[in-house]
C-alpha cells in the first residue's frame, strides 16, 4: 500500500480547510538492474585497469576478480556473475582449454564469457569461439570497447570479435578455413582436391581466391600466411 501524507489547502475566499491526500515519494523501481562482471586476469596491472575503468560504469558492478583459472571457478560458484572477462592463459591446475571448457560448464548457458586475450592468430580464435564463449577481444582493445561488449552481449549478440582480425577472420568462408588448415599441414593441390572431393582446378582456384582475399602474392606466402595463423597445427592447450 502508497503511504499518503495530509496536505491543507486554503481555497480562496473561504475559510473551510480541505485535506487532500498526496502520495509520498518513494525509490524508483524501474531501474535496470545492476550488470555483475567477474575478472579472470593474471597480469596485475592488466587486471586492475580493468576492474577501475568496468567499475566506472554505470550499470556495472564487478562482483570479483581472480589472478588463477580455480579461484576464477570458485568465485563464479559463489557470486553468479552475468558475465566473466577471462584469459585463457592462466596459473592454475587447468590448461587453456580444461580452464574454458569448466567456465562455460558452470555457466549453464547463464553466464556470458568474453575471452580476453593476447593470442590473435585466426585459427585459434575460430577454435575458441566454437566453444561456445560470446566474445573474443584483444588485450590491446581499450577499456571501452570491453564494456561496449559487455553491453552487448547482454543484450544476446554472440561472436564479437576485436575490429584489429574481424574483417580477415569474416571474409573467409569456413570451406576456404580448410583449405587453409590444410594447406597449413603441408598438404599439395591434389591432397586438398582428393580429401575435398573435387578436381585440382578446383583446388588451385580456392587457393588464388584466398590470395586476392588476404592480400597475397604467391601459393607460398599463402601457406607461410596459414602457419602463421595457426591452421593445420594450432592447439588451444599449446599456446602459451
Amino acid at each position: 500500500m502508497v503511504p499518503k501524507i495530509a496536505k491543507i489547502c486554503r481555497f480562496k475566499g473561504t475559510s473551510c480547510f480541505d485535506r487532500i491526500l498526496l502520495p509520498l515519494p518513494t525509490a524508483t523501481t524501474d531501474m535496470e538492474p545492476e550488470t555483475r562482471i567477474l575478472i579472470v586476469e593474471d597480469h596485475h596491472a592488466t587486471l586492475d585497469g580493468l576492474t577501475l575503468g568496468l567499475e566506472s560504469q554505470p550499470g556495472f558492478k564487478v562482483v570479483g576478480s581472480a589472478t588463477t583459472s580455480d579461484e576464477g571457478l570458485k568465485l563464479m560458484k559463489e557470486t553468479c556473475p552475468d558475465v566473466v572477462v577471462l584469459d585463457l592463459h592462466l596459473p592454475g591446475s587447468l590448461g587453456p582449454r580444461a580452464a574454458l571448457e569448466a567456465f562455460r560448464a558452470q555457466s549453464k548457458e547463464k553466464t556470458r564469457l568474453i575471452i580476453f586475450s593476447a593470442e590473435a592468430r585466426v585459427a585459434f580464435i575460430q577454435s575458441v569461439l566454437a566453444m561456445g564463449v560470446s566474445a573474443y577481444l584483444l588485450k590491446s582493445e581499450r577499456v571501452a570497447k570491453v564494456a561496449d561488449t559487455v553491453r552487448a552481449v547482454m543484450d544476446g549478440k554472440t561472436g564479437i570479435i576485436s575490429d584489429e582480425v574481424t574483417k580477415t577472420y569474416k571474409k573467409i568462408t569456413r570451406a576456404e578455413m580448410e583449405v587453409l588448415s590444410m594447406l597449413g599441414r603441408g598438404m599439395k593441390y591434389q591432397d586438398i582436391a582428393d580429401h575435398r572431393l573435387t578436381s585440382v582446378a578446383t583446388a588451385r582456384k580456392q587457393c588464388e581466391t584466398l590470395q586476392l582475399k588476404l592480400g597475397l602474392s604467391s601459393r607460398e606466402q599463402l601457406i607461410a600466411w596459414a602457419v602463421q595463423n595457426g591452421f593445420g597445427s594450432v592447439d588451444i592447450e599449446a599456446v602459451n
